[in-house]
């Protein structure tokens, strides 16, 4: 039998706790996968939309007489319509956190616009409305980044908003988000290399105000890149790093060359120097400062990019006319299919417990 000598095996390196992640394994995609994604996912609804309105349309002809638009003849919203109303109400979530009725702290604000851009990978604007699905993620990032408010609370300090509301959606939320509550947010790591750059020699004690100065500047460019696809195409560290290069480059860069330094192999008193023939090992910046060049132009767009309310308005309007009459409660398909439901929930009822019989009190 052969024994093998694992005494010289070097021992896996541990990975990196984000890579452990829920985020990094299903949240994460390329490019292309996220605007295929969309794609199909708007593709899908468009088909299914159709056939309900096309429902609607024979349940209200007979009664009205003059029922709704032709579902051929409806325009129906696109990818780019769907992106820039859900875009509108992150912006909305960000108003709602920082004003005075309730002054959330910033990783609530945060984790609920993630929850309300996973949404939106799962399902669409023509089934859900983001104005509605927007509460429910703020209320939910409440109670999973632990800042507990009472439903109560939360609904009564928003017009025009009940308690089911918000609870009504908060099954259908959890369970578009696989159940995946923890979200690794940029900003956090940001802090992390502030505290870095400011025992970073290069910088040193007497940049401390230079940084301070480079702070404002980096949370800006963050809060701009929550509206935006960052988080499903680059790593929390990454998006950190490019708001930094934007606020203080010659700081960064000094910093990631402290870092790359540090990573050299040095000679120690058991250790005989290398050989001057031998290259030393490269650990080359310019790829990394190439990539952190590109995703700061990202950042710089989104910080400068306003939303474009009036076009918010006109997809808007046109969404009344393509939504799913299924998921609409005011909508006569969907009174009949509860009706439906009622009826055949009362009918297991009665089959269960038929008259005249003893019914449990408790069931």
């Amino acid at each position: 039998m052969n024994i093998k000598n694992h005494a010289n095996d070097q021992p896996a390196a541990p990975q990196p706790l984000y890579q452990l992640s829920t985020q990094f394994r299903y949240w994460r995609f390329s490019q292309s996968g996220l605007e295929q994604a969309r794609r199909e996912l708007n593709e899908g609804a468009v088909g299914r939309v159709k056939s309900k309105l096309e429902e609607e349309r024979n349940v209200e002809l007979p009664a009205a007489g003059d029922g709704p638009a032709e579902p051929s003849q409806i325009e129906y919203l696109t990818v780019q319509d769907e992106l820039e109303l859900v875009t509108f109400y992150l912006s909305k979530i960000s108003q709602l956190c920082r004003a005075s009725i309730f002054k959330f702290p910033e990783t609530v604000e945060a984790t609920a616009m993630s929850y309300l851009k996973r949404f939106y990978l799962r399902n669409t604007c023509m089934d859900y409305h983001p104005k509605n699905i927007m509460l429910t993620c703020l209320f939910l990032a409440t109670k999973t980044e632990n800042t507990s408010i009472s439903i109560d609370s939360f609904a009564s300090r928003i017009p025009k908003t009940t308690n089911e509301d918000v609870l009504s959606l908060e099954f259908l939320v959890a369970q578009s988000l696989k159940f995946q509550f923890k979200v690794h947010h940029a900003h956090l790591a940001a802090r992390g290399i502030y505290l870095d750059l400011q025992a970073c020699p290069p910088v040193g004690p007497l940049g401390l105000e230079r940084l301070s100065q480079a702070w404002p500047e980096v949370c800006s460019l963050l809060r701009a890149a929550r509206l935006t696809d960052a988080e499903f195409l680059w790593t929390p560290s990454q998006i950190a790093c490019a708001a930094w290069w934007v606020a203080d480059q010659p700081a960064t860069e000094a910093w990631l060359k402290a870092k790359a330094d540090r990573l050299q192999p040095h000679p120690t008193p058991t250790t005989s120097p290398p050989s001057p023939q031998l290259p030393k090992p490269n650990l080359a910046l310019e790829p990394l400062t190439q990539h952190l060049s590109g995703l700061s132009e990202l950042l710089i767009q989104a910080q400068h990019k306003p939303i474009d309310k009036d076009r918010v308005t006109a997809v808007d309007r046109r969404l009344r006319f393509c939504r799913n009459p299924e998921k609409d409660p005011n909508s006569a398909l969907f009174k009949i299919k509860q009706a439906e439901l009622e009826s055949a929930d009362l009918a297991k009822h009665h089959q269960k417990y038929p008259a005249g019989a003893n019914q449990d009190p408790f069931s």
